[in-house]
């Protein structure tokens, strides 16, 4: 069967699978993250239209599932609350006091109508209105916690103090007021809205939270009780499962890691400026006696000035660099590094981004991961977004769909993308960020090169991971390292007007289904649901 497009987004995914194969997805993603309101009602949505033909016991007890869950996720909700009380004859304490805040039909409709990002500072002016006249309502509170969360505002700091919803609600306004500064990395403020939230039964949702903020606060122990407890009352948080295990078990600092043969390979197009910044990131980090090579990939810019400057200046004149004629592309350059005698040699080859920061002890870190799981073949890391408020960029992929005509992978982050914590662990996965990662030897002898027809540029570096784990290599995400990426490429972080490298991208899209069309039904084991139950529990 030929491959078959589809417009980004999980919505449009899960209405081109059948109803099992929508559980299955489910079940593969909550082995990947922890579920975030956008990504539970679209499940919703998908398994809530059912007929009752198409309904089975399996369909039936993860939409309950998913409706528990999304209202611990927004205890606010009114309509959620509502369903999920119809459906369990279960209504939560303060279900009365939601239905007492109901605002008039035209302020709602109004609600409706505000675009998220778009003109955010004249919606959050238009909302401080709206509160002002009702400053009863939970429905305006939330538009404006969502709003001054993506203008990177403390959200609720200007407006809680006038804000007079039933007392009923209180806790659960502070619960949300709460998980806000956690994504916003805001401590204090969470510690403040912490002592106000904690119910007789608190959320899984919530415990994690708590957990967090007292890892924040160097008491491990105290996070490892709170993240049992959640994990008890859901036990289908498999990343909470790791996270504990990282707690109970910190990882070491390799400092004896350096001591191989390593090399550390960059190339780049001009982006001197990033460029320079990367490899003063680089100087500043463990690299030992690491071999760096820079390959300038037709460079047009003043990358070649630059990099001669920091080369002396940083690294005494260490720097191997290549200044390529013209650009050949990102798995070209890979391949042209790779196939350098002192790469060959290498027991271990890490890749960098010309964008990146790294952390200081990166380089040990990924190579003593990689020595702790002989079965790996790759190691990568947690990478974020620049920013003062901790927002990551990609975490790590498998499979979620992989069936003629179509072939998914899996969601890289939450939805929401900031950084609370949750995933500084390590787990084997199918593709980890090639923006910041190091292979070992025997990967690269087995899977030698990168895949040419990805040019310029897109998913060389995914089909490279999903080849390693087809041949049987572990690929292992590192989430206690994290790397800073100044720039993102793909489908969907284009700008919308930019067609001609939409095309591209949406090309490559093509080329990777093909390549592997004939795999299918290997591609669809790489996932979690080897490990990841049937069905929810009772």
């Amino acid at each position: 069967m030929h491959y078959s497009y589809l417009e980004p987004g999980l919505h449009a995914e899960l209405a081109a699978i059948t109803p099992d194969e929508a559980v299955a997805h489910l079940r593969n993603h909550l082995g990947n993250l922890l579920l975030d309101p956008a990504v539970t009602a679209a499940y919703i949505n998908r398994l809530g239209v059912l007929t009752p033909e198409e309904t089975t016991p399996s369909s039936r007890a993860w939409l309950t599932y998913l409706l528990v869950r999304y209202c611990d996720l927004l205890p606010l909700d009114l309509a959620a609350q509502r369903i999920l009380a119809q459906v369990t004859g279960n209504a939560a304490p303060h279900l009365r006091d939601l239905e007492r805040c109901v605002i008039p039909d035209p302020i709602e409709r109004k609600l409706e109508r505000l675009g998220a990002g778009e003109d955010s500072e004249r919606n959050r002016a238009m909302l401080l209105a709206l509160l002002h006249e009702y400053p009863y309502s939970p429905a305006i509170m939330e538009r404006l916690m969502a709003v001054e969360l993506a203008l990177d505002i403390p959200v609720g700091g200007e407006w809680l103090p006038s804000v007079r919803p039933p007392a009923g609600l209180m806790r659960p306004l502070h619960e949300r007021l709460f998980i806000h500064a956690m994504m916003q990395g805001d401590t204090e403020r969470a510690l403040q809205h912490a002592a106000a939230c904690v119910p007789d039964n608190p959320s899984p949702h919530l415990l994690n939270h708590l957990a967090e903020l007292h890892a924040r606060l160097g008491d491990a122990q105290q996070a490892l009780n709170l993240y049992g407890a959640s994990l008890e009352a859901d036990p289908l948080q498999h990343p909470v499962k790791l996270r504990m295990e990282a707690l109970a078990k910190p990882p070491r600092a390799h400092a004896d890691a350096l001591h191989h043969r390593i090399a550390i390979c960059l190339y780049s197009f001009n982006k001197a400026k990033l460029l320079e910044r990367t490899l003063s990131s680089l100087a500043a980090s463990q690299t030992g006696e690491a071999h760096i090579l820079v390959l300038l990939n037709g460079c047009t810019d003043d990358s070649a000035t630059r990099v001669a400057a920091v080369n002396e200046r940083l690294f005494n004149g260490r720097l191997e660099v290549i200044d390529m004629p013209i650009n050949i592309g990102a798995p070209a350059a890979r391949n042209w590094l790779l196939a350098k005698q002192i790469v060959r040699e290498a027991d271990f080859v890490a890749f960098l981004d010309d964008d990146v920061d790294v952390p200081a002890a990166w380089l040990p870190r990924l190579v003593g991961n990689l020595e702790e799981h002989p079965g790996a073949g790759v190691a990568g890391t947690r990478v974020r977004n620049p920013g003062d408020v901790p927002r990551l960029q990609y975490l790590y992929r498998n499979i979620s769909v992989a069936r003629p005509g179509l072939i998914r992978l899996s969601l890289d982050t939450p939805t929401l993308h900031h950084d609370t914590g949750f995933y500084d662990f390590t787990r084997s996965t199918t593709s980890v960020m090639g923006c910041c990662h190091v292979f070992t030897r025997r990967a690269l002898d087995e899977v030698p090169a990168f895949d040419l027809r990805f040019s310029p540029s897109q998913m060389d570096d995914i089909a490279h991971d999903i080849d390693l784990a087809l041949a049987g290599f572990d690929v292992l995400y590192t989430g206690d390292v994290v790397c800073v990426h100044h720039q993102m490429s793909g489908l969907g972080r284009a700008h919308a007007t930019d067609w001609k490298r939409f095309g591209n991208v949406a090309g490559n899209d093509v080329k990777f289904y093909y390549r592997f069309a004939d795999r299918l039904d290997a591609l669809g084991r790489l996932n979690n649901l080897g490990f990841m139950p049937d069905m929810p529990p009772a």
